[in-house]
């Protein structure tokens, strides 16, 4: 017991430092340390399938004789449910306890916001506010009939009321789920990539599976193959959801909520044939538990099961019957139920998934932690040091993996604490961080804003297209990747400093963007690599533009919802459409990177009056540079590699400007742009 008692002592001061690392030293526990508490909470549930798209937004209100408060909500793909998010937080960093009482009060303060939503509070808020984004979301969803919702409490403190009963507020279903230190221990410690669910099926008034055993032998596995009721597996995707089907990141592909037609027209004109025309699933079990009866061997129940493979059958019959209301009566899927050794999980996990459905275009485990590219990457986190050969960066693969390293390495409070001066925490990354770097840079800050999940898998999924499955990035790929870090941290900080009532993240997210734009994505990162940290006259020059930007996406979003509005690509047109001041001298991190021809890894920089050239060319249209190239071939005007110029220039607009011009071509770009307004061109061809 006194072992346990340690370890949550232990995992609550780490979990505080992480927060306070991320509140970027707000010690305080006020409201952001709270707010920077509920975004690593949630992003480490969505990492493991239990949220879908969540959102930081503190909301507290007296409404009649009660408060409302709120710390954040999510929204699922199919809009179906809504998520509701508050904390119960301590700034101590010690375990203390939360009394029944104080639970409950926080849950109907939570609850109470689906009230103000039915009523239209948002109506009665200042527009500009996450806040009033927010309810206004909550309100559209109910008026659009949503009827369940789910109240997540989040506490760094200890709670002795393990469940709250459901209730009904209106016609909306609410239930409740606690994440208390000790359950947030269980789910986020260890490098443990996903909530350990035990399934009894008798306790959930289900029937026991029959199985054949496959033989006994050498392998670190047991295998058995099953036949699941479609009942059953609807029942199992009800109570738990997406957590049986997370792995790590393949949920974000396989509980989308998106139906497959054809299942579900099998399960409606013909049940009976539902099995013979399915391929099965693919599970996985820490634990699986059974028992020998008359007619044979039967599963009772699964500790840590997960879908591996079939989870697109699995959400589609749980569809089918809670949507369709089809009958699932019929309804037999074949399953392969593996159990494994601990030890072997990592390893066989994504094999098992990778080759259980080959036909299958998007596979699912290539996008999970075990892929080459990101064992690759915590390599070279644990190889490349910083300039002075002082720190490193830290990559977590998996959750937990700090904490994990640092307890193996830090047994004296001496060897604790070099370990944290040799990997501070600031400089600690996980994959979700690094592809929100990547895909800012890469100009796709709608994409950034579309929640961690999604940006994850269209990072993924370009990085498969550009470079294939199997490619493994090197020492140069690793420390741009941190300079863009430094660079997406120093606009958050910006930001920040800047004061923005609402929508920082946006505000950083598509002010590294507009730069990258703006600098054709050629910029010195090896200077942010050797400093590791912007100069201050970038930093002055991100601050001037954060109110421009900020400024256009409001003005943009015509009343609409801002936050939505951010993750749609009109927005970002807009705000590229900016023709932001560069000032008389460029930035240091411009300047060196003056004489770069090709952009840097990323897509790459230069001067001030570079810039203003890139900046010209990329304002002008697909079909007006491909105008000038036919006028310019027809006319005699232009010489021939210049007619060439703008055709090439034509095809980067189309493609919206991903590859930007070089230093050269937008010099010459805007010759010939000034060529074209000297002899008259309008447009026509």
């Amino acid at each position: 017991m006194a072992s346990e008692d340690q370890d949550l002592a232990s995992f609550a001061k780490d979990l505080q430092s992480e927060t306070s690392d991320r509140a970027l030293g707000d010690l305080d526990g006020g409201e952001f340390s709270e707010n920077a508490f509920v975004e690593l909470v949630s992003e480490h549930l969505a990492e493991i399938g239990m949220l879908e798209n969540p959102v930081t937004c503190f909301f507290q209100r007296r409404m009649g004789a009660a408060f409302v408060k709120l710390n954040g909500y999510a929204i699922p793909d199919d809009g179906e449910r809504i998520d509701l998010f508050v904390a119960i937080y301590g700034a101590t960093g010690e375990p203390s306890s939360i009394s029944a009482t104080e639970l409950n009060r926080a849950a109907s303060q939570a609850s109470r916001v689906l009230v103000a939503a039915k009523r239209e509070l948002h109506l009665e808020m200042e527009r500009a506010s996450s806040q009033f984004d927010m309810i206004e979301r909550i309100s559209d969803l109910l008026q659009a009939g949503a009827k369940q919702a789910r109240v997540f409490l989040f506490s760094n403190g200890l709670c002795s009321l393990r469940s709250i009963e459901d209730m009904l507020i209106g016609d909306v279903s609410v239930s409740f789920e606690i994440y208390d230190l000790q359950r947030l221990m269980r789910t986020m410690s260890a490098g443990q990539t996903r909530e350990i669910i035990d399934f009894d099926f008798a306790q959930m008034g289900l029937p026991t599976i029959p199985c054949v055993a496959m033989p006994p032998g050498l392998e670190p596995y047991e295998t058995y193959l099953a036949i699941f009721s479609g009942t059953t597996l609807y029942q199992m995707y009800e109570e738990f959801g997406s957590r049986i089907l997370e792995y790590n990141v393949r949920a974000f592909l396989q509980a989308a909520g998106k139906v497959n037609r054809g299942i579900r027209d099998t399960i409606r004109d013909q049940p009976g044939h539902f099995m013979a025309y399915n391929n099965g699933i693919s599970i996985t079990a820490d634990e699986v538990r059974t028992k020998a009866e008359s007619s044979g061997l039967v599963i009772t129940g699964f500790k840590g099961l997960q879908i591996v493979n079939g989870g697109q059958t699995t959400a589609s019959i749980h569809r089918a019957r809670k949507r369709d209301r089809l009958d699932l009566s019929q309804i037999h899927v074949p399953a392969k139920v593996t159990r494994l050794r601990p030890e072997i999980v990592e390893e066989m996990v994504p094999r098992i998934s990778r080759f259980a459905n080959t036909q299958n275009v998007v596979q699912e485990a290539d996008f999970s932690s075990n892929e080459p590219f990101h064992i690759a990457i915590e390599r070279l986190s644990r190889e490349v040091w910083a300039p002075g050969e002082r720190t490193r960066w830290f990559y977590e693969r998996s959750r937990g993996q700090y904490q994990t390293a640092m307890s193996r390495e830090g047994s004296t409070p001496a060897r604790l604490r070099a370990f944290r001066e040799r990997t501070p925490p600031l400089q600690r990354f996980s994959k979700t961080d690094l592809a929100r770097f990547i895909n800012t840079w890469n100009r796709l800050p709608h994409v950034v804003s579309g929640g961690i999940q999604r940006n994850f898998v269209a990072y993924m999924r370009r990085l498969r297209e550009a470079r294939g499955a199997r490619w493994e990035p090197d020492a140069t790929f690793f420390r741009e990747t941190i300079s863009l870090a430094i660079l997406f941290t120093a606009a958050q900080r910006v930001v920040r400093r800047e004061k923005f009532p609402a929508y920082q993240i946006n505000i950083a997210i598509y002010l590294m963007s507009y730069l990258a734009h703006r600098t054709g994505g050629r910029m010195a990162l090896p200077m942010l690599w050797e400093k590791q940290a912007v100069s201050p006259s970038l930093e002055g020059l991100l601050a001037s533009w954060s109110h421009e930007i900020n400024q256009a996406i409001l003005d943009s979003a015509q009343g609409r919802n801002v936050t939505e509005w951010c993750k749609k690509e009109a927005c970002w047109h807009a705000v590229r459409e900016l023709d932001l001041p560069i000032g008389s001298q460029a930035p240091d991190e411009w300047a060196a990177a003056s004489e770069a021809e090709e952009p840097v890894s990323f897509e790459g920089s230069a001067v001030a009056d570079d810039h203003a050239s890139a900046a010209s060319c990329m304002k002008v249209s697909s079909e007006r540079w491909f105008g000038i190239h036919l006028w310019g071939i027809r006319s005699g005007h232009l010489a021939r590699w210049q007619s060439g110029i703008a055709l090439t220039l034509s095809s980067y607009a189309a493609g919206g400007w991903e590859k930007a011009p070089s230093i050269k071509q937008a010099k010459h770009g805007v010759r010939i742009l000034q060529i074209a307004d000297e002899h008259g061109f309008d447009g026509a061809t």
